[in-house]
């Protein structure tokens, strides 16, 4: 509950009219209707007095508490033994902890940004995957708001450690390679495949680099390099700007 809410609900509690909840602290009437539709807030001097005026806390005069009195559980505490006095203050900071770590999933919820991955799309970090024009969009998400311009979903496992399967990779537009060895999206036009590699411009060729270098039991390398021709078949999609994991919204 909010402090304009508990203030407007203590006040009819306790039968006191604005006019006279002005009087007994020595204030205009209008501020307290500032106070009670949310315009304005009560300074630290004000809240005191209204907390002693109704006889509860600031804290649950703020709603940061649902305990009208603090000394109500100092009282409680008082009145019990000691080994319960301990099972009770073990279960206080119990609840709090809890209470923390759900505030701290509600704020990341809250701030995930939704991003558009391209369905029935991927970029190979392996030897290729299908790539067509015809997409449709699911919606995943992040904690961070990185300016893209596609979304498309990582298969294989020939860039790790830096990416991995499943991942997200987001995509801005560039269609040349500004310098060897960057990460970026590949269209293999005339075989229907597209991958995420590292890029290197040759004479005749755009060498796409693999970052895993496993080797298999007669030491070559499980993913060599791959050679597309520098031709209207080999098309830079662009380059990747960031890849992630999308985190589940609940």
């Amino acid at each position: 509950m909010s402090l304009p809410e508990r203030l407007k609900l203590l006040r009819k509690e306790q039968k006191i009219t604005q006019k006279n909840l002005a009087l007994k602290l020595g204030i205009a009437q209008p501020r307290i209707l500032e106070w009670e539709k949310g315009k304005r807030n009560p300074n630290k001097e004000s809240l005191e007095n209204l907390a002693k005026v109704f006889n509860v806390s600031v804290s649950y005069l703020l709603g940061e508490s649902n305990v009208k009195d603090s000394d109500e559980i100092v009282e409680i505490m008082e009145k019990l033994e000691k080994p319960r006095q301990k099972k009770t203050i073990e279960f206080a900071h119990d609840q709090l902890r809890k209470q923390n770590e759900e505030k701290k999933v509600i704020s990341l919820y809250n701030s995930l940004v939704a991003y558009e991955v391209e369905e029935e799309q991927a970029l190979s970090a392996g030897r290729g995957e299908a790539y067509t024009d015809e997409v449709g969009k699911e919606v995943v998400y992040w904690d961070k708001d990185i300016k893209h311009d596609r979304a498309i979903v990582i298969r294989g496992n020939s860039m790790e450690p830096d990416y991995h399967y499943g991942q997200i990779a987001l995509i801005r537009y560039q269609s040349c390679v500004d310098i060897n060895g960057d990460i970026y999206a590949v269209d293999d036009v005339e075989r229907g495949l597209a991958y995420i590699k590292s890029v290197y411009v040759e004479d005749d060729y755009i060498r796409l680099v693999s970052l895993n270098d496993d080797i298999d039991f007669e030491g070559n390398r499980l993913f060599p390099d791959i050679l597309l021709p520098r031709d209207e078949n080999t098309r830079i999609i662009g380059k990747v700007i960031e890849a992630f994991t999308p985190i589940e919204k609940v």
